[in-house]
């Protein structure tokens, strides 16, 4: 709990999928554009050691607004009800629920706590069928349009004809023909199904109506039309999550010397011998260009602050649900046996009201999102409910650098899979032990080297720990395998776009 001025307006922005090492040069980028991050870093508490405690977007959701870790429930999920969101019908992805009925939202807490909570959002998960994350909340609007988002199944601005050339020359061109109803075959029609959705949606944009755009503009709209009030507002931004579409100067950035198909999104494999080298290249450049875009949003907001002299006052906080793989360990995706630093860390960014003479860096302690809002309840000098999880950031505002009791490792939960991660080792587990891979990152920073097989103790060691942390039975089964996925697929394959009639 930290002693000060109460901030007369609090934000908390989360951007989806923007990866630690490509947050600028705070975290060690110097090639990537993104200036505005980098000023913003000089007036805030920077967390180095920053993660989720469970992944992916849903389940690190619902950490954030409740300050209880999603892990707990992996293997007890809410019950009776209905939804049509496709993730799920891939498998019983553990994590992708509602909030509990018994648990209390964000929105509610800060509410309590004297401000009147918004939430403007692009992340369209939130307001499927049944989901209640916008529970509680005094406005919310939902900035729409980004991946398979139910906007628009029609054209208006654009022929078939056009919409087919576009479709196909932002796909992959495979480099091996699949059999017919082979995973590879499926994968590639999925593919396919989920761009032709997407360029659907957007058909109206322009580079200057992209979607971060729209996000932090509405944002800027809501906080003029609220200066006289004490405010919570929580920014939702699904960029940089794949689809990457940037401008195609911002794509040019970091892209020379490329003629290929302009590839906006990977499948979620576990090799990447499906890509040529170029549009490997692509997906990359595309990726980091759509950061860049959302570094000029993100800034535009930070400006409006500071012109309406709200900005020295505020509390900001910045951070991500998770990063990325985009080849590297030989991966593309979100794959839970993949979570390596370019999935797992994350951003993590505190600025004070009143700043600090920044950026301080925190580097001795591993902090969570679960820590968010029991920080929030710091900044306030509120007392913080007993039921929180996570711990109170706000000390290291007037204090220095410490390791907090507890803090010195991290435990993650994805699907069937965990990640215990200290300062010496980090292991990757499948939660029933068929498949481990034990990293010694003194010595293998890039975490290339398993030892898993040579040192049975440390495992064994590293697996006891997440046990404990999940206090209770880990998730053993019934997420996203073979099987499934491909009596999804087909479903999905039969599907006819039409501009294939």
């Amino acid at each position: 709990m930290v002693k000060g001025n109460k901030p007369s307006k609090i934000f908390l922005i989360i951007f989806d999928t923007l990866r630690k090492d490509h947050t600028g040069k705070i975290y060690g980028n110097n090639w990537i554009q993104t200036p505005n991050f980098d000023e913003f870093a000089n007036d805030c508490l920077v967390f180095d050691k920053a993660y989720p405690e469970s992944l992916p977007t849903i389940p690190a959701r619902r950490s954030i607004y409740t300050g209880i870790r999603t892990v707990h429930y992996f293997s007890n999920p809410p019950q009776n009800y209905r939804t049509d969101d496709y993730v799920l019908n891939l498998g019983n992805i553990p994590g992708w629920h509602p909030i509990p009925h018994d648990q209390t939202n964000i929105s509610e807490y800060l509410y309590s706590l004297g401000y009147d909570p918004a939430l403007i959002s692009s992340l369209y998960h939130q307001f499927k069928p049944n989901m209640n994350f916008h529970l509680g909340f005094w406005q919310w609007n939902w900035i729409r349009g980004h991946e398979t988002d139910k906007f628009k199944i029609g054209l208006k601005q654009i022929s078939l004809k056009e919409m087919k050339n576009k479709v196909n020359s932002s796909i992959i061109k495979s480099t091996k023909i699949p059999t017919e109803d082979s995973l590879e075959s499926l994968y590639n029609r999925l593919h396919k199904i989920t761009i032709d959705s997407y360029l659907r949606n957007t058909q109206n944009f322009d580079d200057d109506n992209h979607i971060p755009n729209q996000t932090f503009g509405k944002s800027i709209e809501f906080v003029e039309e609220t200066l006289h009030k004490q405010i919570f507002l929580l920014i939702e931004e699904f960029a940089p999550h794949e689809p990457w579409s940037p401008a195609l100067k911002f794509r040019d950035l970091y892209l020379k010397d490329y003629q290929g198909n302009n590839v906006i999104e990977p499948q979620y494999q576990d090799n990447i011998d499906y890509l040529t080298a170029g549009e490997l290249r692509c997906l990359r450049a595309n990726y980091a260009g759509d950061v860049t875009q959302c570094d000029i949003a993100f800034g535009r907001f930070i400006d409006f602050l500071q012109q309406k002299n709200l900005y020295d006052n505020s509390l900001i906080i910045m951070t991500s649900d998770h990063g990325f793989s985009i080849g590297e360990h030989n991966f593309t995706g979100k794959i839970p046996m993949a979570m390596y630093p370019e999935l797992i860390d994350i951003p993590f960014f505190i600025k004070p009201p009143g700043n600090i003479s920044g950026p301080k860096h925190i580097s001795k302690s591993y902090i969570y999102h679960h820590d968010i809002l029991p920080t929030l309840f710091g900044f306030l000098n509120s007392e913080i409910p007993e039921v929180f999880e996570g711990i109170d950031l706000s000390y290291f505002v007037k204090e220095e650098d410490r390791l907090i009791n507890g803090r010195d490792y991290i435990t993650i939960g994805m699907h069937a899979v965990s990640l215990y991660k200290d300062d010496k080792y980090a292991l990757i587990t499948m939660n029933d032990q068929s498949d481990q891979k034990l990293f010694d990152l003194e010595n293998d920073p890039e975490w290339n080297t398993n030892i898993a097989v040579n040192h049975p103790d440390l495992v064994k060691e590293c697996f006891e720990k997440i046990n404990n942390d999940v206090r209770g039975p880990l998730y053993l089964g019934g997420g996203i395998n073979q099987t499934e996925m491909m009596k999804w697929y087909q479903i999905i394959s039969d599907h006819k776009l039409d501009w294939e009639n």
